[in-house]
């Protein structure tokens, strides 16, 4: 075996010289290196601990902000909600309380106009009634005066129930 150690190259003093040099190197690191490379690294593991417990702090105050958010932006669709349908009922009320004035002016104006027509129609009777009253005293005298012929008769009605077509 020693021949294979031999041809392979391997030194027995050398390897036993390595093994030493690693256990005063790994007793010179435990003794001196570990513990303060150990504690940082548990410092360093307490700091990324306590930064996610802050990031998950951090993380539901942001959730329990958002949902402050969304009732408060709930709150405000209501608000605006209830001010546009107050303001659409003011409005359908404004409209209808223009439409009843325009209804009761037309009314007023469909009433002023029948006093009107009435009116006029009445001065139209009377007018009418002194133009036949006219007429007939016309007739009646021109008949009294013996003027008046047959002839004449028919074309003084004619005449009258021409200018009372016209009076229309």
């Amino acid at each position: 075996m020693e021949q294979i150690f031999d041809s392979l190259g391997i030194d027995w003093f050398q390897i036993a010289t390595n093994f030493i040099g690693f256990g005063i190197f790994l007793w010179l690191m435990a003794r001196f290196a570990w513990k303060p490379i150990l504690s940082f690294m548990d410092e360093r593991r307490e700091d990324i601990a306590g930064n996610f417990r802050k990031i998950e702090k951090e993380k539901s105050e942001i959730e329990k902000l958002k949902g402050e958010y969304r009732d408060h932006l709930d709150r405000i669709d209501e608000e605006a909600n209830k001010r546009i349908q107050k303001a659409i009922s003011e409005g359908q009320e404004a409209a209808r309380q223009i439409e009843d004035e325009a209804r009761k002016r037309a009314q007023a104006i469909l009433l002023k106009a029948r006093a009107d027509t009435e009116r006029i129609l009445e001065e139209s009777r009377l007018e009418l009634k002194d133009f036949v009253v006219d007429v007939g005293v016309e007739a009646g005298r021109k008949a009294a005066m013996g003027i008046l012929d047959e002839e004449s008769h028919r074309r003084l009605v004619e005449r009258f129930v021409e200018e009372l077509t016209n009076v229309r």
